[in-house]
């Protein structure tokens, strides 16, 4: 639009008003869960006992990877039964240490989200204790947690999932405000970005459309034997 000659032309926004994003608090370790920590270190305890015993049933890490309803969570508890690890939710463990999630979002932005997402898996996976951990649909997408996941104590699981059935686990998306408006075609955009990075980090990759949480784990666990993608590329 041409100013009118002989006027100011309208001020903009003043930049100082302009929301930014608000500091990351970096919150101590120490006292976090302590629910947390003693499950771990009650499992470092078995894994320390593993390692001392041929006889004893071995105890690894196991993390799964993958989109949204393809049952990291449900199969995440139903594999912790079977094996008897901890489980642990990277994102239940991030709004212990950070708050909901949305808030961090809205706050700090994706990329402080996905920075201290890393960090907060990258203390899990740093302890010497084996567990089953969940990973956020999204936190591959980080060089950090992929670096985390390469580890040679974890055994990473993507599960993968149909999305007519993905889309039936998650309700077609109610409750999910990321698949809001078209569902399908979000949820089809979101795995494009991200399937190769699964792909990437597994050392299995298990379909779980059509499967129980229960049939899932015990596939896992059938699984412990074959080489680790740290052994075949090294």
């Amino acid at each position: 639009m041409t100013d009118t000659p002989g006027t100011a032309p309208a001020p903009g926004p003043d930049p100082s008003t302009r929301p930014v994003p608000g500091p990351v608090t970096v919150c101590p370790w120490e006292g976090m869960t302590g629910a947390l920590e003693a499950r771990l270190t009650a499992a470092a305890t078995v894994a320390a006992a593993a390692d001392e015993d041929p006889d004893a049933r071995p105890a690894r890490r196991v993390v799964l990877v993958g989109p949204m309803g393809a049952g990291k969570t449900t199969v995440g508890r139903a594999l912790a039964a079977v094996t008897g690890l901890p489980f642990v939710d990277s994102d239940e463990l991030f709004t212990q240490v950070h708050g909901p999630i949305p808030a961090f979002f809205a706050e700090h932005g994706e990329a402080a989200f996905r920075a201290e997402e890393a960090r907060v898996i990258g203390h899990v996976l740093g302890r010497p204790a084996p567990c089953v951990l969940s990973c956020g649909g999204g936190a591959v997408l980080h060089p950090g947690t992929r670096r985390a996941l390469a580890g040679p104590d974890s055994d990473v699981v993507y599960l993968a999932v149909g999305e007519e059935e993905a889309l039936r686990r998650v309700g077609g998306g109610a409750g999910r405000p990321v698949l809001a408006g078209d569902p399908a075609g979000t949820w089809r955009r979101i795995l494009a970005e991200r399937e190769g990075l699964y792909r990437e980090v597994a050392d299995l990759v298990l379909d779980t459309t059509g499967l129980t949480a229960a049939e899932a784990a015990w596939r896992i666990v059938g699984d412990a034997h074959r080489p680790r993608r740290s052994e075949s590329h090294p």
